[in-house]
């Protein structure tokens, strides 16, 4: 995953030109998942809103791909933090960090299966 691949915008700021630009608004209930605690919303496999579920997967997707995206979580004005921070800023209270968080483990698990089909579910060729 190229390190610019996600991008947390706030309200106030534009997206970048080469870039999708999602906004965490547009899932209905994806704001209730991420006000519970770490445990009960960082398990993906465990949320309940397949909706939500299906538009975390289908951003992974773009990213796999190798498209850029930049999510617009409307709970901040601004955002800076990058790619490489998501996971050490997961007590901050912006929608969009979180979701690029579960986003980023998408993509690990789909190169991670990927790379299983291609080697008959060995890591050596």
């Amino acid at each position: 995953m190229n390190k610019d691949s996600i991008n947390t915008i706030g309200c106030k700021q534009n997206s970048r030109e080469d870039a999708i630009l999602s906004s965490l608004n547009d899932v209905e209930g994806l704001t209730d998942i991420l006000e519970k605690n770490f445990e009960d919303w960082s398990d993906f496999d465990k949320w309940k809103n397949t909706s939500a579920q299906r538009w975390i997967f289908a951003r992974a997707m773009e990213i796999c791909k190798g498209q850029k995206i930049d999510l617009r979580c409307n709970c901040c004005e601004y955002n800076y933090v990058i790619q490489s921070d998501f996971k050490n800023n997961l007590n901050q209270s912006c929608y969009g960090i979180k979701i690029a968080y579960m986003i980023e483990k998408i993509v690990d698990e789909i190169i991670l299966a990927k790379a299983n089909r291609e080697n008959d579910g060995t890591y050596f060729s």
